[in-house]
C-alpha cells in the first residue's frame, strides 16, 4: 500500500510540474492582451495545444532553415544529451569535490578550518561569469605563451566538455562544501560521536563510519536546490562558450511553444528522478518512511 502511495505521489507531482511549464508558457503567449477578456480564451487555447502536443511528440517538426524542416526528437536529442552530459557531469563533480573537501577539512586544526571556510566565503561572492572568462582568458594566454591548448575555451565544430563542467560546478561545489562542513560540526556535539571516542575509536573512524552517513543526508536533500543552480549556470555557460546545447536550441525555436515545452519537461525529469531517489535514500540512511513530497 505504502509503494502505491509513493508511486501516485512521484506521479501527481511530476505532472503537477508538466503543467506549471505548460501554463507559464500559455501565459507567456497570451499575457499581451491582459486586461482583455480574450487573455483567457487564448490562454486556453495555447494550453490545450501544449497538452495535447505532449501526445504526438512524433509528428511534431522543427525548423531548421528557411527550406528545411525535420523531426523534433532526432533533431532534439543531440544537444539534450549534450547539455545532459554537462549537467551530469559537473553534479558529479560538485558532490566530489564537496564532500571530499569537507572530510579533509574537518580533520584539519581549527586555525586551517577558519581559513579554508573564509577562503570559501570569499570564492562564493565571485559571479560564475566572472569565473568563466577569467578561466578563457587564461586558456588563451597560456595558448599564446606556450603553444599549448591546456583545453578549447569555445565549442566550434566540436563540443566541449572538460571547461563547461569543471565552471558551472566551482559555485555548487562552494555551497556544498558549506552545507556537509556545517553537517559535520553538527554531528560532532552529538553524544553518540562522544560515546565512540570515548570507546577508543579515531576521529577519523568515527567521522568516516557514523558521521559521514549522517551527513548524507544533507548532501541528498539539497540535490533539487543545486539543479536549479546549476541549470541558471549552464544557461550563462552555453552563452560564453558558444555550446550547441539544449538552451541553445529552445531559444532557436522559440517561436513554436510546443517544442520549449516539451524540451524543458526533457531536461526537468531525469533531475525529478534523482531527487526522488535522493529523498528515499534520506528514509533509508535515517530508517524513517518519508514522502516524496
Amino acid at each position: 500500500m505504502k509503494k502505491w502511495k509513493l508511486a501516485l505521489t512521484v506521479l501527481a507531482d511530476l505532472l503537477l510540474t508538466i503543467f506549471t511549464i505548460m501554463a507559464i508558457i500559455a501565459f507567456a503567449q497570451s499575457y499581451s492582451l491582459f486586461p482583455s477578456p480574450q487573455m483567457v480564451t487564448v490562454f486556453w487555447q495555447q494550453f490545450q495545444q501544449l497538452f495535447w502536443s505532449f501526445f504526438s511528440i512524433r509528428d511534431i517538426t522543427v525548423s531548421l532553415s528557411q527550406w528545411h524542416n525535420a523531426p523534433l526528437l532526432s533533431t532534439m536529442m543531440e544537444p539534450y544529451a549534450y547539455s545532459l552530459i554537462i549537467l551530469w557531469g559537473a553534479l558529479a563533480v560538485s558532490f566530489l569535490i564537496a564532500v571530499t573537501g569537507a572530510y579533509i577539512c574537518f580533520l584539519l586544526p581549527r586555525p586551517l578550518q577558519k581559513m579554508v571556510k573564509g577562503i570559501a566565503f570569499f570564492l562564493e561572492s565571485i559571479p560564475d561569469v566572472i569565473f568563466i572568462f577569467s578561466t578563457q582568458l587564461f586558456v588563451i594566454w597560456v595558448f599564446k605563451k606556450t603553444d599549448l591548448l591546456i583545453v578549447n575555451p569555445v565549442a566550434g565544430f566540436d563540443n566541449v566538455y572538460v571547461l563547461p563542467i569543471v565552471m558551472i560546478s566551482i559555485l555548487p561545489s562552494i555551497l556544498l562544501f558549506q552545507m556537509t562542513f556545517l553537517a559535520f560540526t553538527e554531528e560532532k556535539d552529538k553524544p553518540y560521536v562522544e560515546y565512540a571516542l570515548a570507546k577508543g575509536l579515531s576521529k577519523t573512524a568515527v567521522l568516516w563510519r557514523h558521521m559521514f552517513r549522517n551527513a548524507l543526508i544533507t548532501v541528498f536533500s539539497n540535490v533539487q536546490y543545486l539543479f536549479w543552480f546549476m541549470l541558471s549556470n549552464l544557461l550563462v555557460a552555453e552563452y560564453l562558450f558558444n555550446m550547441h546545447g539544449l538552451f541553445r536550441f529552445l531559444y532557436e525555436q522559440l517561436h513554436t511553444p510546443e517544442v520549449v515545452a516539451i524540451g524543458l519537461a526533457m531536461l526537468f525529469l531525469p533531475f525529478y528522478i534523482i531527487d526522488v531517489a535522493g529523498k528515499r535514500v534520506i528514509a533509508y540512511l535515517t530508517g524513517i518512511e518519508r514522502g516524496v513530497a
